[in-house]
């Protein structure tokens, strides 16, 4: 139960590394999954309905460099909101993605909309490449 919290508790504050966490803990790969997303799904929660008002502090707390903002920014002026949600959980990662969404004016229940199908949609892709990795090529 430990491990599934830590998993849990890494994806609120990272987004996707804390899914090659969860197999590096042993976790199955359905467990990883609905860790991470939980996790995930919670976070950007947070940041999404709290995160307005604390975006300076959360950017300089988390380290967020200007170019993985500007990257960010480049994924919103190209795809918008939806392209935002469904790349952002991975690449930049979800604290990331909703400080820019929130940055760049975006309403908080589209962000939430578009940035939970990413998380579960991506995360299930994700969790699925890396276990067939592991399983099938033995990597």
């Amino acid at each position: 139960m430990a491990d599934h919290l830590i998993v849990a508790v890494v994806a609120a504050v990272s987004g996707g590394f804390a899914i090659p966490l969860g197999f590096l803990l042993d976790l199955p790969p359905i467990e990883t999954y609905l860790a991470a997303s939980a996790g995930s799904l919670a976070g950007m929660a947070l940041f999404v309905f709290v995160g307005g008002s604390l975006r300076d502090w959360i950017v300089r707390k988390a380290k967020i460099t200007q170019e993985q903002m500007e990257k960010g920014r480049r994924v919103l002026g190209k795809y918008g909101v939806q392209g935002l949600g469904l790349i952002g959980p991975i690449f930049p990662g979800v604290t990331v993605s909703v400080l820019i969404g929130l940055g760049a004016g975006v309403e908080r229940k589209e962000l939430a909309k578009w940035m939970s199908l990413g998380i579960l949609t991506m995360y299930a892709i994700y969790v699925a490449g890396l276990w067939i990795l592991v399983e099938v090529f033995n990597i």
